[in-house]
């Protein structure tokens, strides 16, 4: 994903020609990071910056994968150490794959391997009661490595190398390798710090393309910015990138063969943002890399509404994915249209408050998230969203969305501080907490806009579902949903590469119908389901079992 805010900027032709460089960082790496960026900026080159989280790293690497980086400077190898030890934010054992198979540059250092990640202090396993603990703040807690760690680390780190066939420069900052691992500093360890660059300089096997240096400066000294850059600079990655085209030869274009043009992103995880809690944000990583698997493996990924316990309850027996409990479910399951979810008939975040109690015991392991009224005026949005995550939702939806009107009516909405931009708000806000975010948009502009702000799925809503006793009569056809349902995920993946893309809504009432958006779209990854899900299926259930009760003979 799992996984962060990408911010974006505009591109021009120029730009886009720019090597792009990934970069990792931590806020222990954040001044040599920032001079390395600069530096980089100033020599030509485009840089994406990833908080090295776990997810930030595994989201550099897909965008390897992808062909969107031509080159890597892992300044902070930290995730190594959360891996080997058990902390929160972990990479896992392909760690360093995807550089190492793309054949792509890559500058190496050994930022924050100091240290492993923890959420508040009373969540550190009782395993290490005895260690050296640094409380960052009350969701983050930070343990010193130990000399033993550390050789582990150093191996692990040497056997990726060592596979290399590409241009590969180890720097090894001798003065200390995080901010707080300097005389005076809570995790100040000559001897530890040491070991690591010792078994490093060891281990790694040295060739015409693979250097280990061992530099007499702090990781932060600006010298060994310098250095870095320097050796990032040796490697020729503009020459390089020039004689690699992409695959087709071609610059690389989206879905419908529009040029992708927001290449300038910082990756920005939730865990730099106070109100981020290391539990959620673990949780959601699991939930994202579950879901990237089923991706990989060619299996959708189905979220459906629940309105009901029993919905719930036999959508989990299903295989579901994800389930959303939201306002509408309520008058759905009531046999009142789905739309009085958007008129004043009840509160609609307090519903989901009440239906929490009757859904969220009864599912036992899939992912449940709530759906929020944003533009609530009667709501402290930050407060109501904390009170969600007490509960136990592991994510959020904006429903009911201001999405669903248009003409006058929503003009006025948006013209009186009512519109899609709370939506957008919530999300953001939501996501900065760790939130799984799964937003639903109804025009590429939209999806556009939720990308930005670190949304992780994106739901291309085509309206009302059609279909049933109580649907929509009037709805796009299924073939216009394909062209919609692709014009809203290539505005999201034109910001976000990584993004989970879903369908749901209008004519895509049933599973014949997302087959065939599935199969008539590129790049849009499953079906998010309401009354698809649980008032359809009801219907026909309870329907078909009267008729065969009604046609019982007596004589």
């Amino acid at each position: 994903m799992v996984h962060g805010i990408l911010l974006a900027s505009n591109e021009s032709d120029e730009t886009a020609t720019k090597p792009t460089i990934g970069i990792t960082m931590f806020g222990v790496t954040t001044p040599c990071v920032n001079a390395v960026k600069d530096r980089l900026n100033k020599e030509g080159y485009e840089t994406l910056v990833f908080h090295a989280t776990g997810v930030g790293g595994k989201a550099m690497e897909e965008l390897v994968r992808g062909g969107f980086i031509q080159g890597v400077l892992d300044a902070t190898t930290t995730e190594v150490a959360d891996y080997i030890v058990g902390g929160v934010m972990a990479c896992d054992e392909s760690r360093f794959d995807a550089i190492i198979d793309n054949k792509i540059p890559l500058v190496l250092s050994v930022g924050a391997l100091d240290m492993v990640n923890f959420g508040s202090r009373d969540t550190i396993p009782p395993a290490f009661a005895d260690r050296k603990i640094h409380v960052h703040n009350e969701q983050v807690s930070l343990m010193r490595t130990t000399v033993e760690e550390n050789k582990k680390f150093a191996k692990f780190i040497a056997d990726k190398i060592n596979k290399s066939s590409s241009k590969v420069t180890v720097c090894l900052p001798q003065k200390g390798i995080s901010a707080i691992d300097a005389p005076g500093m809570p995790f100040y360890d000559p001897e530890a710090t040491s070991t690591l660059l010792g078994e490093l300089n060891t281990l790694i096997q040295r060739n015409d393309i693979r250097e280990v240096k061992l530099l007499p400066y702090h990781i932060n000294d600006p010298e060994f910015a310098n250095a870095l850059v320097d050796a990032f600079l040796g490697m020729d990655v503009k020459a390089s990138s020039k004689a690699q085209p992409q695959q087709d030869g071609k610059k690389k274009k989206s879905s419908s063969g529009q040029k992708s043009s927001d290449k300038s992103i910082i990756w920005r995880p939730p865990v730099d943002f106070p109100d981020a809690n290391p539990e959620t944000l673990q949780k959601t990583r699991s939930i994202l890399n579950k879901l990237k698997q089923y991706i990989t493996e060619g299996i959708p990924v189905i979220g459906a509404g629940a309105g009901t316990g029993i919905s719930a309850k036999f959508e989990e027996a299903g295989g579901v994915d994800l389930i959303v409990v939201y306002n509408s479910g309520r008058f759905r399951m009531a046999g009142r249209g789905s739309l009085a979810g958007l008129l004043p008939f009840a509160d609609a975040n307090a519903i989901v408050l009440e239906m929490a109690n009757e859904v969220l015991p009864v599912v036992k392991g899939v992912p449940v998230l709530a759906g929020v009224c944003a533009t609530d005026p009667f709501r402290r949005m930050e407060y109501f969203l904390k009170q969600l995550e007490n509960i136990g939702f592991c994510g959020v939806q904006n429903f009911p969305t201001v999405g669903l009107f248009d003409g006058n009516f929503r003009q006025n909405l948006e013209e009186t501080g009512m519109g899609y931009s709370l939506e957008v708000e919530m999300i953001s806000r939501a996501h900065n907490m760790g939130f799984l975010t799964t937003p639903y948009a109804f025009n590429p502009e939209e999806a556009a806009a939720m990308a930005k702000v670190g949304a992780h799925i994106i739901v291309a809503h085509m309206g009302l579902t059609t279909a049933g006793s109580i649907g929509a009569k009037t709805a796009v056809a299924l073939d216009d949903s394909a062209v919609r349902v692709q014009a809203i995920a290539d505005a999201a993946l034109r910001i976000n590469p990584d993004i989970i893309v879903l369908c749901h809504g209008g004519p895509i009432s049933g599973p014949q119908e997302a087959e065939f958006i599935l199969k008539n779209t590129n790049r849009v990854h499953g079906f998010y389901g309401a009354s698809s899900m649980e008032r359809l299926p009801v219907e026909q259930a309870v329907t078909n079992t009267m008729r065969q009760y009604k046609r019982i003979s007596l004589k």
